[in-house]
């Protein structure tokens, strides 16, 4: 029962810290920008995507047919290398048509997601005998974590502004900080004399 209130506790924090982040510094909207003529691409977009709601690259990497010759299979490569190279590059997440918007809806499973995220970690603080700092950063350096796992490769591959790519990292570290605070504090154990003798 102790883990799952430090993990209500701790999910209540993150998003009055998502709430901050996002509505108070501004440093997430900042990076994004709108394009020209809106409602001409508004158009355009929703003309051309066929497949319906999803993730959309430009230039798309088309596959040569199985029995083509070496030399089609490269000109198709070289072709899509050369888009991109030359620009411009899209990875974008596109809804061509109608959807419900409920910022209530949104908000609530961001604190779902919070919280299952703090259960977790609660539940590996439980079981360390750590001081509570120690146990803090550790708490941040899970924020790390998921930022090199989920942040990093969209740098990679996909473009992601170095820009917005520190931000999205920080504000991970920040937030599980500021958790870790809450956490730490309910669960986990310090060492005692007997565990540093015998370490």
């Amino acid at each position: 029962m102790r883990i799952v209130i430090a993990a209500l506790l701790a999910s209540l924090v993150c998003f009055l810290w998502g709430f901050v982040s996002w509505m108070v510094l501004g440093w997430h909207e900042n990076g994004m920008h709108g394009f020209h003529e809106e409602e001409a691409m508004a158009e355009m977009i929703s003309k051309n995507a066929q497949a319906g709601h999803g993730i959309y690259v430009l230039p798309f990497m088309e596959h040569a047919a199985q029995d083509a010759l070496p030399e089609e299979k490269q000109a198709v490569q070289d072709k899509y290398q050369k888009a991109r190279a030359e620009g411009p590059y899209v990875y974008a997440v596109v809804r061509p048509g109608k959807s419900a918007f409920s910022m209530g809806s949104n908000m609530i499973a961001g604190v779902v997601r919070s919280f299952f995220a703090a259960l977790l970690l609660a539940g590996f603080l439980n079981i360390t005998t750590l001081p509570y700092m120690a146990r803090v950063a550790a708490c941040a350096a899970a924020g790390l974590f998921a930022g090199l796992v989920a942040d990093v490769p969209m740098w990679t591959w996909f473009e992601t502004p170095t820009r917005d790519l520190m931000v999205s990292m920080v504000d991970h570290v920040i937030e599980w900080t500021f958790a870790g605070l809450v956490l730490g504090a309910l669960v986990g154990k310090d060492p005692t004399a007997a565990h540093d003798r015998n370490h």
